[in-house]
């Protein structure tokens, strides 16, 4: 893919999680991350009924205007280590969730973590934006235009 076919974003961008119920989420882009992460108050690897193991999580903190309380619950999920900018490797679960952004659809990894102190309860990585949009720093928050070359 050319990059007059990319789409520009710029460092703050609105996202949904349509499946979550979470709308109009404000991001950071983060260019060195590799996978993308959301703030989560709780996650805990549990056993349903069935005997499986599956891994329970709240998205976002209460303080959290869109903070939605609800608990998931998924099969579906991975433990990774993950290093900090400063070197700290931690141990993260890894959820993969369905977002819309720029009026387009994408599935894409989110590391879990506590990010209530943060500015931005949302990265959005590298694995997300890559041969999909160009980050230009200059621009402010946009939510739906049409492409620009």
């Amino acid at each position: 893919m050319d990059d007059k076919s990319l789409e520009i974003i710029g460092m703050h961008e609105d996202i949904n999680i349509p499946k979550k119920n979470i709308s109009q989420l404000r991001t950071k882009t983060d260019t060195g991350a590799y996978n993308s992460a959301i703030d989560c108050c709780y996650a805990e690897e549990k056993e349903n009924s069935e005997g499986d193991t599956v891994l329970s999580f709240t998205l976002l903190n209460p303080h959290h205007k869109r903070y939605t309380g609800k608990k998931h619950i998924t099969k579906k999920y991975k433990v990774k280590k993950v290093r900090s900018s400063n070197g700290i490797e931690t141990l993260r679960f890894q959820v993969k969730l369905r977002i819309e952004l720029k009026g387009e659809t994408f599935t894409t990894t989110f590391n879990l973590s506590d990010r209530s102190k943060m500015r931005y309860s949302v990265l959005l990585g590298r694995k997300l934006l890559a041969n999909r949009f160009l980050v230009d720093v200059s621009k402010r928050r946009k939510l739906n235009k049409s492409r620009k070359t």
